[in-house]
């Protein structure tokens, strides 16, 4: 009886450990299959063409604000500061287009920009194609408005201002914008 017993006990052993490695095999197998989905899907993820199609999503966010500066700043809040910018759009032909508005930055001793989310990326194009008049009114004479940029448009921005203001120096007779990312002479220009 005592045979047959470790004859039966050694059975179960040599199939618990039979069991135990086609456990840890599948354990193995699942864990590759894992890490190589895993390994597929964050290269996927850090791949150049989804940081750029984020780049992009978030340059479509910004595709329906723009910023003014200039405008100066009261005591009365928020309510005081949507009838400014009512009423420098009204200046402009441009109402019923804004969503919100917000100052920013810390209040300090500068005049913060005013950040307008519009509508759509039509009436902020329309309010950008008409911010020239403002130019000759008495109220908004000082006051600039300009697309909501990513921080690395802003310096892309600068620098393209720094080139054009270096061009104006060395070529005072000629005149120079920006157009796209590049500083233009302007046609019919010639120097005195």
């Amino acid at each position: 009886i005592v045979g047959v017993c470790v004859s039966i006990q050694r059975k179960l052993l040599e199939k618990r450990e039979v069991e135990i490695t086609a456990v840890q095999s599948t354990a193995q197998q699942e864990m590759k299959s894992f890490a190589s989905v895993l390994e597929k899907e964050c290269a996927s993820a850090l791949a150049p063409k989804k940081i750029q199609s984020a780049i992009v999503a978030a340059s479509e966010d910004r595709g329906c604000n723009i910023i003014i500066h200039g405008l100066s700043e009261s005591t009365n809040g928020v309510v005081e500061l949507e009838t400014q910018v009512e009423s420098l759009l009204a200046e402009l032909g441009e109402t019923q287009n804004m969503k919100s508005v917000k100052r920013l930055g810390r209040q300090s001793l500068t005049v913060r920009p005013v950040k307008v989310v519009l509508k759509s990326r039509d009436a902020q194009m329309s309010i950008l194609s008409k911010k020239s008049r403002l130019k000759g009114t008495d109220k908004f004479d000082k006051v600039y408005i300009s697309p909501d940029r990513t921080l690395e448009e802003r310096n892309e921005r600068r620098q393209l201002v720094d080139r054009l203001k270096e061009m104006v120096k060395r070529s005072p007779g000629k005149h120079y914008f920006i157009r796209g990312k590049e500083v233009v002479e302007a046609p019919g220009t010639t120097e005195s």
